[in-house]
């Protein structure tokens, strides 16, 4: 369907209370980073999982995918499709956007639970237009995409960078991931990304924020290090940190922890 005039794919199941999923941007990512962890809850939860713009099955354009567009399309797909206030589990930087949609829209989301969340120390430059333009319709850019597609740079990003455990990095895994990247493109949310067009500066909007979060991070988290968690808690020191032993998406490596995690926040004290 479309939201904010952007193709958004998404999954829904299960009664109850709705819990919104919302994955992490990085190359060939989509809602299946939250294929161990969404069915544990449709028991009692109206579930949803979203590919959000230019990832997974929501249609890449050759568009700049800003964080202005990340946020705005994210505050459409809760107040449009989910209609109530919900419960929202959210990575990286789909957990600045969400700590932003939870500011300025409050009465769209009752708590967060945010795994290795950005917007504090890690990715809040402003954004470098010229790296951007050098980077659309350029040999560079043309070079960037196919690299990004290849079997090896998707092993090694899975490798070195998602998964500390390294036998969770099958076969089937990296098809995904290399799937998600096959259209010409899906090279545009990665370029904005790295031009600091989807980074989120988010420390005052955290600071005020009234609803309930839990933070999860991995232990051993490469690009978003469990340090940086100090920073959040300066600012909200009653909000609750739990570390796995996992690299960027602890919710997938450690699923079962992570999943009592959620289960025991969403019931509250």
């Amino acid at each position: 369907m479309l939201l904010n005039d952007q193709p958004v794919y998404y999954e829904v199941g299960g009664e109850g209370a709705p819990l919104v999923f919302i994955h992490g941007i990085g190359g060939g990512n989509s809602g299946y980073q939250w294929v161990k962890n969404a069915a544990a809850f449709t028991r009692n939860h109206r579930v949803y999982v979203l590919d959000l713009p230019g990832f997974g099955r929501s249609i890449p354009r050759p568009q700049n995918y800003t964080a202005d567009l990340y946020v705005k399309t994210l505050t459409a797909f809760l107040k449009e499709v989910v209609q109530q206030e919900a419960d929202v589990v959210a990575s990286s930087l789909g957990a600045a956007y969400s700590i932003k949609i939870a500011h300025n829209d409050p009465e769209l989301v009752q708590s967060l639970t945010l795994v290795s969340p950005t917007g504090i120390e890690k990715l809040v430059n402003p954004p470098n237009a010229d790296f951007y333009n050098s980077l659309v319709g350029s040999p560079l850019g043309d070079v960037i995409a196919g690299f990004l597609r290849g079997r090896f740079s998707v092993s090694f990003f899975l490798k070195q960078q998602v998964y500390l455990d390294q036998s969770l990095v099958t076969t089937e895994l990296k098809k995904i991931y290399q799937n998600n990247l096959k259209d010409p493109n899906a090279a545009y949310p990665v370029f904005s990304f790295i031009s600091d067009y989807s980074s989120l500066n988010i420390a005052k909007e955290w600071a005020a924020l009234k609803q309930p979060a839990m933070m999860v991070w991995g232990s051993d988290d490469v690009n978003t290090p469990v340090s940086g968690a100090q920073k959040f808690l300066d600012l909200r020191p009653e909000v609750k940190l739990q570390v796995l032993t996992a690299r960027a998406i602890p919710n997938d490596e450690r699923s079962a922890e992570f999943n009592g995690l959620l289960q025991g926040f969403l019931q509250g004290p």
